[in-house]
């Protein structure tokens, strides 16, 4: 088997031009149907040097499966079409319908996340072919960003059907082995439930969700943690989902009989394109398009953050009153009367006091946007820990010394009431930091749905 290079003919009449991408199991090309005289995109498969020869055989079923099954489809507007397959050097070529465009994923890396208007027609559309490719059995079951084509003539496509399945299809995985993309794909599918129409729309969801957040609600540092994201962890609450916050957050169930089917998304899907302005969009590559603007937080969001805030500056007023030295109080609180377990109980409520305030400061991280990054999102959350530890370590100490200045209470006594009140502070930032991020939430869930 030799390497293709551009000029060369494969199939006796399709002249490869330029590689257009490449992936897992092969390359795709611009090449000139010379029969027809026409371009076309034709995907090559890749097969290692030393491969088994049980895999060797599982890859071209697969690449023969993947033609069967988008060829079902192939009339179809919303799915790129194929053309032909041709076997050359052993191998099977797919001819395909030549998109003149870019993917989801290459237009997100350069222009950013899509505004809620376009996503809502990439759903609708989405939504369409994955519709039509379930009526004809087939489950796509690898529906991401890099698998949805944005043509220049506004149409999106769907296309790769090498992972797909028909329902008559006989399984090509090994036991224990799993194809697809971990991010994207649905929780019953990592826990052996395979070929579900259901799945289809979760990973519609973690699309939407990329393309109009800006980033992939699963992913995670390793293949582990991913997996592990998509089985057991939510989706973080959405900020510039609006209008389709709902239809994307039941996408996202983990139970599938919960998700809406085809057609209910559909009819959601029209709901909000009914909401928004009559406007063409359309995708170019010179053309920067920009998020839309997030509206004001409602007001019953708005009580919890400020108490949130006032207690942290009272945190902070009382840690720059206890500078530069807290040992005193922290002596009283190790040292507390004659009793041990009483001491100790003293110490680890003071303990705690300072982890839960530098935890509720590390958590400003989590309101950050979502697009300065993952090492700056890291820093704050860094720093905040620090601050909060260090800010309540010398608030008991100051505020030990204003009970002190303006009281007749003992060192001891000071210590005892500064640690009530340090605990009532740290208490009442926690509970308003919970509340906050739960109001947060569900307004952007339920507030923008409201009619």
């Amino acid at each position: 088997m030799t390497s293709r290079l551009a000029g060369d003919v494969v199939g006796g009449r399709y002249r490869l031009a330029a590689e257009l991408g490449s992936g897992g199991f092969g390359r795709v090309w611009r090449a000139r149907d010379e029969t027809l005289d026409v371009d076309v995109a034709i995907k090559e498969l890749q097969l290692p040097t030393g491969l088994p020869e049980t895999e060797r055989a599982e890859r071209l079923a697969r690449a023969t499966r993947e033609a069967r099954n988008a060829a079902r489809l192939r009339k179809h507007d919303g799915i790129v079409a194929i053309h032909d397959v041709v076997i050359d050097d052993g191998l099977p070529w797919i001819v395909m319908e030549l998109v003149d465009g870019c993917s989801l994923s290459e237009h997100m890396q350069e222009h950013g996340p899509l505004p809620v208007g376009r996503a809502t027609e990439v759903a609708a559309a989405l939504l369409t072919a994955i519709g039509a490719a379930h009526r004809e059995g087939v489950v796509h079951r690898d529906i991401k960003p890099a698998n949805v084509m944005l043509a220049e003539n506004g149409k999106v496509l769907l296309t790769d059907f090498g992972t797909a399945i028909h329902i008559t299809d006989t399984a090509l995985t090994a036991t224990g082995m799993f194809i697809g993309s971990a991010e994207y794909t649905a929780p019953e599918r990592l826990r052996g439930s395979d070929g579900l129409p259901p799945g289809d729309l979760f990973s519609l969801g973690v699309t939407l969700y990329q393309a109009v957040e800006g980033v992939s609600p699963f992913r995670r540092d390793t293949q582990e943690a991913t997996l592990a994201a998509v089985l057991l962890e939510e989706a973080p609450a959405p900020r510039r989902t609006g209008p389709l916050t709902q239809l994307i957050t039941r996408l996202l169930d983990k139970d599938p009989g919960r998700r809406p089917t085809v057609d209910e998304a559909l009819a959601m899907a029209g709901g909000i394109a009914g909401e928004q302005p009559a406007t063409t969009v359309r995708v170019r590559r010179d053309t920067k398009i920009l998020p839309t603007r997030s509206k004001k937080w409602p007001p019953v969001g708005v009580a919890a953050p400020m108490v949130f805030m006032l207690a942290i500056a009272v945190m902070t007023a009382l840690g720059v009153a206890g500078l530069p030295d807290a040992g005193e109080t922290w002596e009283h609180f190790e040292k507390y009367g004659d009793n041990d377990v009483l001491g100790l109980a003293v110490m680890i409520a003071a303990v705690a006091d300072v982890v839960l305030a530098g935890l509720v400061c590390a958590s400003f991280a989590r309101f950050l946007p979502a697009n300065v990054g993952k090492i700056v999102t890291a820093v704050v959350g860094v720093a905040g820990l620090v601050f909060g530890c260090g800010a309540t370590a010398f608030a008991f100490h100051g505020a030990g010394e204003i009970l002190g200045n303006a009281t007749e209470l003992s060192g001891r006594e000071s210590a005892t009431v500064s640690l009530a009140l340090i605990s009532i502070v740290v208490l009442v930032a926690v509970g308003s930091a919970w509340s906050s991020q739960l109001l947060v939430r569900r307004e952007t869930i339920k507030g923008r749905t409201r009619s």
